[in-house]
C-alpha cells in the first residue's frame, strides 16, 4: 500500500487533547516500522499537550481518514 495522508488525533484515555489543532501526516499503514513512526508522533504530541497544560496520563493516537474522520487505527504503543 502506498503512503497516504491521514489525520492524527491525540487522546488521554478517552479525552481528546489538542482538539483545536489539526495534525496531518503521510503514512504507509502496512510499513513494517509503523510502530516506531507512530511512537515518535505520540511522543511529539504528548510533549505539545503537556506544554499546553493538557493531562496526559494515558496517551494514545487515532489515525483517521482526513475526509471522513473514520478511525483506521487506534494506537497506544503498548
Amino acid at each position: 500500500m502506498p503512503a497516504q495522508t491521514y489525520r492524527l488525533r491525540v487522546y488521554d484515555g478517552a479525552y481528546e487533547v489538542l482538539h483545536k489543532r489539526r495534525y496531518v501526516v503521510t503514512l504507509d499503514l502496512e510499513y513494517p516500522g509503523l510502530d516506531g513512526v507512530l511512537s515518535q508522533h505520540l511522543q511529539q504530541l504528548t510533549r505539545e499537550a503537556l506544554a499546553a497544560n493538557e493531562p496526559m496520563d494515558s496517551p494514545r493516537l487515532e489515525v483517521c481518514d482526513p475526509r471522513t474522520g473514520t478511525v483506521l487505527l487506534d494506537w497506544s504503543g503498548a
